[in-house]
Parts: C-alpha cells; structure tokens; sequence
C-alpha cells in the first residue's frame, strides 16, 4: 500500500516546492528586472513602415528586394533619379540598376496606388571587380546599397500591436467618449494626425485643469475611462503617469495609434534617479512615433525639418543638450501663459523646444530605462496586490506580463529581463508540468487500489 502512495505523495511535494518558489520569486522580484531588453529598431521600426528583410542580384544589372510590410503591394513604380521609370511587382520586386562606375543613383520604389504606404527608397553606388583587377585586387563587385527604410532581420512590431482595444471599459464608456471625440472636441474623421493631436489636447487639459496631485491607490486599477472621470470631477489626483494614462486612452479613441512608455531607474524597487511617464503617438503621414507629454502640454516635438522626434531620440539628444533646432508644438494654457518666450493664450503655438524642455532635461539623465508598455493600457502592480480583486482586467494583464508579455526596454544600460524571464517561466512550466505529473500519479494510484 505504502509503495503504491508514495509516488503521488512525492509529486505532491513537488508541486508544493514549486508553488512556493513561483510565489517567493513574484513577491520578491525586482521591479527593474521585468523590463526585457529591446533595440532601437524593435520599438521604432513598426512593420507599417516597408522594410527591407535583404536584397540580391539575379543579374549584374538588376537588384531584387525582399520586404516585409502589414500588406501585400502587388505594383511598384521605379523611379531612377526622379525619371526613367519602370515596373517592378510583389514584395520581391526586381528592377535595373545603373552600373556605371562609382556612380551614385537613386532608385524610388512607389507603390501602385500610392496611397497604400509609404515609397521605398535605395541609393546605390557600384565599383566592378575590373576596377579591382586593374589596382591587383581579387574582389568582386561591390554595390554599396544605401536605403531610406529600415533594412535587416530584427523583431517587429505592426503599429497595432501596440495599440489597446479597451474592450474592458465597456460598450457605454466606450459610446461615450466616441461621441465626446466627435461632438465636443470636434475631431473628425478627415482630420490628419497633426490637427487630432492638437484638438484633443485642447480639449483635455482644461478638463484636467484642477487634478493634478497625488493619486489614490484605486486609480492604479481602474480603467481609465473612470480614471478619466474622476479627474475630470476633481474627486481624483494624479501625476504625469495619470495623465498619460488618460492621453493614450482619448488618443486612440481619436483614431491616434499611441502607447504608454514611462522612465525610470529604480532601486529596491523605489525610484531613485528619475520618473516620468508620458506617450509616443504614431504619425502616419511621416511613419514615425512621436513623444508625446500631455502633463507638459506638448503634442509633439519636432526638428528643423518638420519631423517628429521619439522618446529614445530625445534622450540621445538631451546627454549633449543638443536641442538647438528642435520646436515643440504646445497648448499654451495656465502652465504656459505666462512662460517668458511663450505667446498666446488658450492656443496651440510653435516655440523653440529649448523654451519648454525642462522635463526631458531633468527627467531622461544618461541612467535612464525607457519601457514600453504593450496592451492592455492598465498599471503594473506594486506592493499594493488588492487590486487583483478588484478588476479582472489588471490581474490578466499584470499576471500576462509577469510571465508572457513583458514590456520593452531601451536603456544605454544592460536590463536583467532575458536572465529575469528564463527563470519565471522555467518555474512556471515546471509548477504546470508537476500539476500534471501528480494529477496522473493520483489517477494511477485510484486505478490501482480499485484492482
């Protein structure tokens, strides 16, 4: 009898052990180590954008290029230098290369429409293995290949793998603020990204005019159409993770692909050198992500050419308070009216960045962890667990990003993530595996003792 128990008594045990070593890790981990290391090409290079997996040469002449992108184009117009246009089709798609010696051409790859996404662009300079015979080399040709697109093998994301859907604020909170986006902040759906941007934030901050504080514990868990709510009737407080909370959701109810990144270096799971949450909004009419600083009023920063800067560019910048050049596009209201340099009243003005940049200053020093934070929009927990009781949605997503989903990090620093989520779900899987394990142990034994 005692020979026929012991197996399941053993698997028991196991399952035990493991139980506990799963809880003392969750209870004791480290918040930076749940930060997985990304590069700047995951989290900046969204497949929206076509980009060029490689490219060869079935012929001396002719190039083909394999790309990835969200669609499929079947038509490409291929402009050399701005004329001579041929066709090309597919995402392979094969053209004629200028070969003469050193060169320079550029080749314009518009897609058929040319409404379907934006051109590929490549810049080839070609040197002939003869050049290289004549000087006493044995090289071959050399095409030196020179794209406007991100090019290479790395993990992507599409735009809306960010995005969060916010089914678990409901059908009427969801009706609601649609209808808040249309009728009363006048948002529609010819409006390009730039004029949602700044409509939205026209209409928010005055709304949040009196909120800014300190935030309750329950505004950690609650979705944030009620968070929102709460701070538009003053019942709630928040600080810049509040705000951008409430920025993400509104953007992209407005038809504004936008994520949630905070920064922060923390130690013994305190913040330490640095925190600040803000946004990055997605541009589609320039293909690029744009910071994004709701409590600071800002919609977007840009450079001297037009275009928008991200989150990782402006911390690059700010190591060497290189800002010259740099505008930020700002709703001038009570935190702004009366800022030397800054012109207007309820109005959304272009100033030079350097007028309004004291947050990135402070906020981005050189040890800074920037985290990307996927969908579903909802707080990470912290000390506080009885929110796990309180609302499905942040258990789901807090436990999913526990073990599954982590969120993205972009530091100059080495992240614990990859070593942090080896163990969790090697200990995870083990618990799940000794479940089983003991669950047929327990049958075999039933079988047993009933021959």
């Amino acid at each position: 009898m005692k020979k026929r128990k012991w197996p399941v008594i053993l698997s028991l045990f196991l399952v035990l052990v493991l139980l506990v070593l799963n809880l003392y890790v969750f209870f004791t981990r480290e918040w930076e180590s749940s930060f997985y290391p990304s590069s700047y090409a995951t989290l900046y290079y969204p497949l929206d954008v076509p980009t060029i997996r490689q490219w060869d040469l079935p012929e001396r002449n002719r190039i083909r290029l394999n790309l990835a992108w969200t669609g499929e184009i079947k038509e490409w117009s291929v402009l050399t230098d701005g004329g001579k246009e041929q066709a090309a089709t597919g995402m392979t798609p094969s053209f004629r290369i200028d070969t003469t010696f050193s060169e320079l051409h550029t080749y314009r790859l518009v897609p058929v429409p040319k409404e379907a996404c934006l051109p590929v662009e490549v810049s080839i300079r070609f040197y002939s293995r003869e050049f290289y015979g004549s000087l006493g080399l044995g090289r071959p040709d050399v095409y030196v290949v020179r794209p406007t697109v991100p090019c290479g093998e790395f993990d992507q994301y599409s735009v809306a793998d960010w995005i969060d859907d916010y089914s678990y604020v409901g059908r009427e909170g969801l009706a609601e603020s649609d209808r808040i986006i249309h009728e009363e902040a006048g948002i529609h759906e010819t409006d390009p990204t730039f004029v949602r941007m700044e409509k939205l934030t026209r209409y928010l901050r005055p709304k949040l005019r009196l909120c800014v504080g300190v935030p309750k514990d329950d505004e950690r868990w609650e979705n944030p159409w009620l968070l929102y709510n709460e701070l538009a009737r003053g019942t709630g407080k928040g600080w810049c993770t509040e705000h951008a909370r409430v920025w993400v959701f509104w953007a992209n109810r407005a038809g504004i692909p936008t994520r949630f990144v905070f920064n922060a270096r923390t130690q013994d799971n305190t913040i330490a050198y640095s925190g600040h949450a803000f946004a990055e909004s997605y541009i589609r009419e320039q293909g690029r992500w744009a910071y994004v600083d709701f409590s600071q009023s800002q919609c977007y920063i840009t450079d001297r050419e037009g275009l928008v800067l991200n989150t990782a560019e402006l911390f690059q910048m700010n190591q060497h308070n290189a800002f010259d050049s740099t505008f930020a596009r700002l709703y001038v209201d009570y935190l702004w009216e009366k800022h030397p340099g800054i012109p207007g009243k309820d109005t959304v003005v272009t100033v030079p960045f350097t007028l309004c940049n004291e947050a990135v200053r402070n906020e981005f020093p050189v040890n800074s962890i920037l985290k990307y934070r996927r969908p579903p929009n909802v707080e990470d927990v912290r000390d506080i667990y009885s929110g796990f009781l309180k609302d499905r949605t942040f258990l789901s997503a807090n436990l999913e990003r526990y073990i599954f989903k982590p969120q993205l990090a972009y530091s100059f620093y080495p992240t614990e993530g990859g070593h942090t989520y080896f163990i969790r779900r090697l200990l995870f899987f083990s618990l799940i595996a000794s479940i089983a394990l003991w669950m047929i142990a327990a049958r075999l034994g039933r079988k047993r003792k009933m021959q």
